[in-house]
């Protein structure tokens, strides 16, 4: 279930931002708040805050909507990659897949 953000979510990723970036400054009226929710409600918390996360790391300057859409893209894709790989590993493995699925038998 994908849960898309919401204008409290927004406001946290806009005051990351801004504890990051000293001159990017959050104006007290919400339009920036809304603007960015406008933008970046079709995301969701998970992928929205790693990839801005990321984002941070290697900015100079404050990540625009489409640098976090970007990223959140690939956060995304990586995730579903993450985990289509280990559907594939634990089915070799009785551990993890409770079962004997993919193992060979010596009888």
């Amino acid at each position: 279930m994908v849960i898309f953000l919401d204008s409290e979510e927004i406001a946290k990723i806009l005051t990351v931002i801004s504890a990051v970036y000293p001159n990017f400054k959050v104006d007290g009226a919400g339009i920036m708040n809304t603007t960015w929710h406008a933008l970046l409600k079709d995301l969701d918390y998970k992928h929205a805050s790693e990839a801005l996360f990321k984002l941070l790391k290697v900015m100079k300057f404050p990540p625009t909507p489409a640098d976090i859409i970007e990223m959140a893209k690939v956060e995304k894709l990586l995730n579903f990659e993450r985990q289509e790989e280990l559907k594939i590993e634990s089915c070799g493995n009785p551990r993890l897949s409770g079962g004997n699925a993919g193992m060979l038998s010596s009888d």
